[in-house]
């Protein structure tokens, strides 16, 4: 997370260190950060794997932010701060040089530990995913590192299904959620674009027995009226041709209509990853890095 990407020699013997052979050049200045990875203890017991940047030194309770996905067996392994746009491109750089904590959670649905780590996650059990999300940001606040409205997640695509579902579990927990090019409405996905390809993953929202589950979870269905939600900031492209920009337009609308704080931005190019190039990936780390700012450090809890 604070090393540029670099390419390592490795001989065959086994004693034999990694030399560096060449690398891309630093983007910012990381003396002063350190990553550590952690566990929690997620609802059954399961050690959810995370990783902390944070100033060196760093004591808390501070503003966090909370990525995770969770799904397609897709391992959200640590990246270049600067070099992961649909993370946000240098958002989680911008948080810890704040003086805030940036986290990476390694949740059930992913593929960090094989197969089975994403089948733990899968159709029915869906919900470990999003009680793992939970876990992490309960030992954040257990650790010391921050507090309850001072967290906040963040999850594109599928992971918009996470935080949409995690932040109606949960209000109490949650200061703020960011939510890109998300699915929300899941008794509809398999009708929208390339929808019906994840019903392996999901279920099939037609078939009772399958709707039985997901209706528990459906980010869309189970906004309630006369709940305060945590403020979201939803941004997605026209032109996404994976995720149709209705589930975020939807889902936007029912949380105004009850009386919630949304921000939104759908940009008109870029498709799934919405952003069409580094300068609307920065414009949008600006803006969500503003949101932060506004929502879990500036105002008052």
């Amino acid at each position: 997370m604070l090393m540029p990407p670099t390419l390592y020699a490795v001989s065959e013997g086994k004693a034999a260190a990694a030399a560096a052979v060449q690398s891309l050049p630093a983007t910012f200045d990381a003396k002063d950060m350190r990553v550590e990875k952690r566990f929690a203890t997620s609802k059954d017991g399961t050690k959810i794997p995370y990783f902390l940047v944070r100033k060196t030194g760093a004591t808390g309770p501070v503003p966090a932010l909370v990525h995770a996905y969770g799904g397609f067996r897709a391992a959200q392994t640590p990246g270049y701060l600067t070099g992961q746009p649909y993370r946000a491109g240098p958002l989680g750089l911008f948080w810890v040089e704040d003086g805030n904590a940036y986290v990476l959670a390694n949740i059930r649905g992913g593929g960090e530990y094989g197969p089975a780590w994403h089948q733990a996650a899968l159709r029915e059990k869906r919900q470990n995913s999003f009680d793992d999300l939970h876990a992490v940001a309960e030992d954040l606040v257990a650790t010391g590192v921050s507090a309850k409205g001072k967290i906040a997640i963040s999850g594109r695509s599928n992971g918009g299904v996470l935080v949409g579902a995690a932040m109606e579990q949960r209000p109490d927990l949650y200061g703020a959620v960011i939510s890109g090019s998300p699915l929300k409405d899941m008794q509809r996905y398999n009708k929208l674009l390339a929808g019906a390809s994840w019903v392996a993953e999901y279920g099939d929202p037609d078939v009772p027995e399958d709707w039985a589950f997901m209706s528990k979870y459906s980010p869309y269905q189970n906004i309630r009226k006369g709940v305060k939600y945590p403020p979201i900031f939803l941004y997605l492209s026209t032109k996404d041709d994976r995720v149709h920009p209705g589930h975020a337009r939807k889902f936007a609308a029912r949380l105004k209509e009850y009386g919630n704080s949304v921000y939104y931005h759908e940009y008109l190019e870029g498709g799934h990853s919405v952003g069409a190039d580094h300068a609307e990936d920065a414009i949008r780390a600006a803006m969500l890095h503003a949101f932060l700012l506004r929502e879990l450090v500036e105002k008052k809890k």
